[in-house]
């Protein structure tokens, strides 16, 4: 058997909703967010600022599996981070020795969030709206803090000044969730 790294690849795309959507709706039950100017938020949103990822599994049977997905949007000098998802059965179906390894690793969501920082370092930091307790615990891992705002974390790429932070933050918490 190939080993868990051999069989996890996060791929980037200008839109995975191919790969991705059905996974998207089974973890969150609306419509995978396809990237366009006008998606609901209050900034524009061309469809060229986004970025998405998609992890995909090779299962011993050789099949391939979409088992993750992440969004970035580019606004100004950040990235906005927003609709990561794991396949919800996805661990439990994992042969123990991969499942092992992907735990090392910290998981899907960290695996894919790694990934992208590999890419995505053209920016100031990547921001993040995140409730979730157990998202938290892996958006801290790699690098993410919380920021005065409830829900809104920050990841700093570059290194700029407590009171331009400050500015940065407070204007991307101004476009409320994302």
């Amino acid at each position: 058997m190939r080993s868990f790294r051999e069989s996890i690849n996060v791929t980037g795309f200008a839109n995975a909703e191919f790969f991705a959507a059905d996974l998207f709706y089974d973890s969150f039950a609306i419509h995978f967010p396809v990237p366009r100017e006008d998606c609901g938020l209050s900034i524009p949103t061309p469809a060229r600022n986004w970025r998405q990822y998609v992890a995909f599994y090779k299962w011993p049977d050789d099949t391939i599996e979409p088992v993750g997905f992440c969004n970035w949007i580019r606004y100004g000098n950040v990235y906005l981070e927003g609709g990561m998802c794991v396949r919800r059965n996805f661990y439990r179906r994992l042969p123990k020795q991969h499942w092992d390894a992907c735990k090392d690793a910290g998981g899907v969501a960290q695996i894919i969030m790694e990934s992208a920082a590999r890419e995505l370092t053209d920016c100031a930091a990547w921001f993040g709206y995140c409730g979730d307790k157990k998202a938290l615990v892996v958006d801290l891992r790699v690098g993410y803090e919380p920021t005065h705002h409830e829900y809104l974390i920050v990841k700093w790429l570059a290194d700029i000044s407590e009171g331009d932070k400050r500015s940065v933050i407070d204007g991307i918490a101004e476009i409320g969730p994302f």
